[in-house]
């Protein structure tokens, strides 16, 4: 992890891009398109209670989470996609989801302040 980073870890991203700094500046540049996305319709799913949905946006946010090496978060999320796909333990989604929003809004202000030094 980055001294100046709290929450990502980009280990991960630097490996899978072999360090090609484009491909990194391409793939946080979706994770501040996607993050803000998935975060409005996990909100969204969970006032509908489409439980459904929300384990498949909780999938897809999972993989976006994992890249910045947010383990615990990516943990949390898998746990909501298997609960809300079969509707159990409702009673934790939304502890989940303000969890997400709130680490996922932090991931993108260290991404950000990551980016703008270079």
């Amino acid at each position: 992890m980055d001294k100046n980073t709290k929450i990502i870890d980009l280990s991960y991203l630097n490996e899978i891009s072999n360090g090609s700094q484009e491909l990194i500046n391409d793939l946080v540049e979706m994770f501040f398109k996607q993050i803000p996305e998935y975060q409005t319709l996990m909100n969204d799913s969970f006032s509908k209670k489409d439980w459904l949905s929300l384990g498949r946006i909780a999938h897809k946010a999972k993989s976006a989470i994992l890249m910045v090496g947010m383990k615990d978060l990516g943990n949390e999320l898998k746990k909501l996609e298997e609960n809300a796909k079969e509707g159990k333990n409702i009673n934790e989604y939304q502890e989940i989801i303000a969890k997400f929003v709130r680490d996922s809004n932090t991931a993108i202000k260290e991404l950000s302040a990551i980016k703008n030094k270079k």
